[in-house]
Parts: structure tokens; C-alpha cells; sequence
């Protein structure tokens, strides 16, 4: 079984928002969350409310990739960054938008042009987010759902996902076959390197997420 990381998610925690400021019910999105660069690939698929924000999905990732929320992080969506600190200037320049005013259904035209979330102060981990589908009428009673996904994410700590390619590589086959490995690097414990474990990340997100379920 992968491990979730222990982290304080409570903050900020969102009740469920049906409709959209025109009255008009929101749709679900279903994404597919894929870590660039992993081979094989990293992924999870999830339903998720189209009226969460930005600030919002940032903990569902958080969550689904058993992530501690210990670093930055911010979206590219379309053209626009959004990051949690509004009209601050990165590293390279770019001034982000508050990702807790962007509503996903908001932004939903750049969601399938460009839709990225950089980790670790935009230097270290990306993940790639594809709307696959918009699912109408809304079906996941405002609480975002892990459906499917594959292989443990790596722990943050280890710095990018070249890092752990690496690390895999140095590691022969007998103990990448007995799942459970260790990368002899300070604070990364045990972990599955094959396993995801849905039912745990969906305990969380429901624990965040009351929503209605069924």
C-alpha cells in the first residue's frame, strides 16, 4: 500500500457550491494529474467539482500525490498565472492572480489550452492536468473523487523527478520487484513504488470535502 503523507490540509477547507453566479448549475471536470517526465508515468484521474477554485485544487493534488503542502506551487492556466499570494512577482517575473477568486468552471476555455501546476517554487516538480471531459449534469455532489491512478508518487523531498529517475536506476530489479523500497535519503521513508492507493486519497479528500455522497 502507497503512503499518504501526513499533512495539515484543514485550512481553507471549502463548502460545496452548486451553482454558478448566472444561477446556472456548474458542471464536474474530470482530470487526468500526470507528473511530467515520470517513465513510467505517474498519474491520477479525478472528478471535481467545477465550482472549487484553484486554491481548491492545489490541496486536492496535494492530496491525491501524498504531498505535504511544504513548498509553493502555482497554476499556469491559458496564459495566466495563479498562485496563492495575488499580483506577486515569481522568480522569473511573472505576476500570479489569486487562485482562491478563479472558480475552475471560470476558467474553463484555458483548462484545455494550457493547464499546468508547478511545485516547489516552480523548480522542482510539474505536473501535467488534462480536462478530459466536462461532465453535465454535475454528478459528483461537491465533493472531488479519485477515480483511478497508478504508481506511488515519489516524496517531495527528493527534490524533482530527474532525482528519483535516478535514484530508481541505481536500484536493481530484485528490489524494485519487492515494491516496498528505500532511497537511503534523509526523511523519505518506505514507500510503494507501484502502488496508489485510491480508497486512502478519497478518505481525505471526503474528510475536506463533505460534499454529498452516495
Amino acid at each position: 500500500m502507497a503512503h499518504v503523507l501526513r499533512g495539515d490540509f484543514s485550512k481553507g477547507k471549502t463548502a460545496p457550491r452548486q451553482t454558478g453566479s448566472d444561477g446556472e448549475t456548474v458542471p464536474d471536470y474530470r482530470l487526468l494529474l500526470s507528473v511530467c517526465f515520470s517513465d513510467p508515468l505517474i498519474w491520477r484521474r479525478l472528478l471535481v467539482p467545477g465550482t472549487l477554485t484553484l486554491a481548491d485544487l492545489h490541496r486536492i493534488i496535494q492530496i491525491s500525490l501524498g504531498w505535504c503542502d511544504s513548498d509553493a506551487h502555482r497554476f499556469l492556466v491559458g496564459k495566466i498565472f495563479y498562485q496563492p499570494r495575488p499580483l506577486a512577482a515569481g522568480q522569473d517575473g511573472a505576476i500570479g492572480y489569486d487562485e482562491a477568486a478563479a472558480s475552475l468552471h471560470q476558467l474553463e476555455e484555458g483548462m484545455q489550452f494550457i493547464f499546468t501546476y508547478l511545485y516547489d517554487g516552480g523548480q522542482g516538480w510539474e505536473i501535467e492536468l488534462t480536462l478530459e471531459e466536462v461532465v453535465r449534469p454535475p454528478i459528483s455532489g461537491g465533493c472531488p473523487v479519485a477515480l483511478t491512478g497508478d504508481r506511488g508518487c515519489p516524496p517531495e523531498s527528493i527534490g524533482d523527478i530527474h532525482r528519483y529517475q535516478c535514484l530508481l536506476a541505481e536500484l536493481d530489479q530484485d528490489q524494485l520487484d519487492r515494491n516496498t523500497v528505500r532511497l537511503s535519503l534523509p526523511g523519505v521513508p518506505d514507500f510503494s513504488v507501484t502502488a496508489c492507493d485510491i480508497t486512502v486519497i478519497n478518505q481525505r479528500l471526503a474528510h475536506l470535502f463533505p460534499g454529498e455522497h452516495h
